[in-house]
């Protein structure tokens, strides 16, 4: 019994049996790291061709992992800070009547529940999250290519980001 997942290897045979070929090996990517020069890393277009295009494809996953590990920093830096400001912020609770005239007092108490939504904070935090996401995945597709060199270049990057910006991000 011959079984086809989604398969077009046959197709074009002319065998009128129904039966269909199996694919190859030279049909699927292995599945080990390798080292070669010209692998892609997110278009065929953005394949080096040289060493030195190899080696400028090296600095730019490290700069890649180095603004990936400084906006993960600074956005918990902003985490912090809008917490801040959300422990600071006043709330006005009706008072008492004094002399037929209603007054407002100031509570400074810990205003508890959740956050109310505002354009300053939440646009920011959630723009901030989509590119630290985006830089994540594209440092992921980068490591998914199996290339030793962009694997080690995008840890050594991370490291760089996390020894230089890291203490500003805690």
């Amino acid at each position: 019994m011959s079984h086809d997942h989604g398969s077009m290897a046959g197709m074009d045979s002319g065998d009128d049996t129904g039966s269909s070929t199996s694919s190859t090996s030279q049909d699927v990517m292995p599945m080990v790291f390798q080292w070669a020069m010209q692998t892609p890393i997110y278009s065929y277009a953005f394949t080096p061709k040289s060493t030195s295009q190899y080696v400028g494809a090296l600095v730019f996953l490290i700069v890649l992992s180095i603004i990936y590990r400084a906006l993960v920093a600074y956005k918990s830096r902003k985490e912090s800070t809008w917490r801040e400001e959300e422990k600071a912020r006043k709330v006005i609770i009706a008072g008492q009547f004094n002399d037929d005239k209603a007054s407002a007092d100031v509570s400074t108490r810990e205003v508890r529940g959740t956050a109310p939504w505002r354009w300053r904070v939440d646009l920011p935090r959630a723009l901030l999250s989509m590119v630290n996401i985006g830089l994540h995945y594209l440092l992921m597709f980068a490591v998914m290519t199996l290339n030793v060199g962009y694997f080690f270049a995008v840890l050594f990057g991370v490291f760089v980001g996390d020894l230089v910006f890291s203490r500003y991000g805690h």
